[in-house]
């Protein structure tokens, strides 16, 4: 592959992973490494759609679909938890 084609793949996957980051900072007031934290979930949601994907291993193309949707798919669902979790904390009345 060329430099300019890895460069632009590269930017595709860590712009929107360093506009996470921003906003984890700023919607939920978590720290640095809280913001990392919780960013760095896409690395397990990755996982579990690999291995969710893995029946279709046999059509390659279908495969990488369902594990890209699938990764977006966990990755939002642990990521509401952890923004739902860091919002009862800091409800009014919460210990």
């Amino acid at each position: 592959m060329s430099e300019g084609l890895l460069l632009a793949l590269g930017a595709i996957v860590l712009v929107p992973i360093a506009w996470e980051y921003a906003d984890f900072r700023r919607s939920c007031g978590l720290s640095r490494l809280g913001a990392l934290a919780t960013t760095l979930l896409v690395v397990p949601s990755f996982a579990v759609s690999l291995a969710l994907a893995l029946p279709l291993a046999s059509r390659p193309g279908l495969q990488w679909v369902a594990t890209v949707v699938l990764t977006v798919v966990v990755y939002s669902l642990a990521t509401r938890a952890v923004g739902a979790t860091v919002g009862a904390a800091r409800a009014p009345g919460a210990r």
